[in-house]
């Protein structure tokens, strides 16, 4: 069986290792051939750890290309570009649409197509057209651990045209080779799963980071608190209960405006996703009030620095957003 990637950056790059690491034959497609280069020399465009060690554990099986049509003799395809968003959380789907329509062209008719690469509810069923083996996994890698991710999910969502037909026997072998529950659901259910798993951890974050404000204020100790609620199982060890700058990741603000965009449409109600947009543009400006009450009040001058520019260790994910107007 052989695997086929299209994007090698972030989500195809450790995707395809993951799949190389099960011991399946895997093309990484690019169009970009320095990338491309790159990889076959093991430089990578993306800081993950344990990532090159497999890359190069693994390497006589990846193929690299930029040929499309080298993903012809593939029998599972996935597209799995990373989806930029603006400043506003919108997505550039456009490659995405793109990649499907070039697919469509190359593939053959048996070949599974896969859309890993996070689209909004619809989106898989609008690039339907006549063929019939296009399926939407749900991707759920973390920066900095995405390699695990990949290698070891806890389940493995899958979006469907008829959810209640048995996969395909070849995707099926694939899937169970990761060893985990497999969920079949029709597209939407499939492309809202991603979103529902953001929006609880939103919800997290922003729990932490207003009682932790709210400890600074009345003596209480965040972190005296969250092993008692690590501990409570409706809630569990792997919590994101650290406080922080807000939401943070273009795949959170992206899937907050997301919902609001789906309310507005249909005439529902978000105001409790709008209230973690506001609480997280307030938690964002906890620095700004900080430094203007313990140093700019104080002091004329002063020298500031900021050490670590990514949003999380083991990442080079950066994402602009001016905060100080000294």
């Amino acid at each position: 069986m052989r695997i086929g990637f299209t994007g090698m950056t972030h989500l195809g790059l450790n995707s395809a290792v993951a799949a190389a690491e099960k011991g399946f034959e895997v093309v990484c497609h690019d169009s970009d051939p320095v990338r491309i280069s790159n990889l076959a020399q093991h430089e990578l465009p993306v800081v993950e750890p344990g990532l090159l060690e497999l890359l190069k554990k693994n390497i006589d099986r990846c193929a690299f290309a930029t040929d499309v049509g080298d993903l012809r003799a593939c029998d599972v395809v996935y597209i799995a570009p990373d989806v930029p968003t603006n400043d506003l959380g919108q997505s550039d789907l456009e490659p995405i649409t793109s990649l499907v329509c070039q697919m469509d062209e190359v593939l053959r008719p048996e070949t599974i197509l896969v859309i890993l690469s996070q689209v909004p509810p619809g989106f898989t069923r609008r690039c339907l057209g006549s063929r019939r083996s296009l399926f939407y996994q749900v991707e759920t890698l973390i920066f900095g651990r995405a390699i695990e991710r990949a290698l070891y999910p806890e389940r493995i969502i899958v979006g469907c045209l008829n959810p209640g037909d048995p996969l395909p026997v070849i995707f099926s072998r694939f899937l169970e080779s990761f060893r985990c529950p497999i969920l079949p659901m029709r597209y939407e259910s499939a492309e809202l799963a991603k979103i529902s798993i953001n929006m609880c951890l939103v919800a997290s974050v922003s729990v932490a980071n207003t009682l932790a404000e709210l400890c600074e204020n009345i003596g209480a100790n965040w972190s005296e608190i969250v092993p008692a609620l690590k501990l409570d199982k409706r809630i569990g060890p792997h919590a994101y209960l650290a406080p922080g700058l807000g939401i943070a990741g273009g795949n959170l603000e992206r899937d907050l405006k997301t919902v609001c965009n789906l309310a507005d449409q249909h005439g529902s109600d978000a105001g409790v996703v709008r209230a973690w947009m506001a609480n997280s543009t307030y938690r964002r400006d906890w620095v700004l009030r900080t430094l203007h009450r313990e140093i700019l009040a104080v002091m004329n001058d002063p020298v500031i620095t900021v050490l670590g520019l990514a949003y999380k260790p083991d990442t080079n994910s950066i994402k602009t957003q001016l905060l100080l107007h000294c």
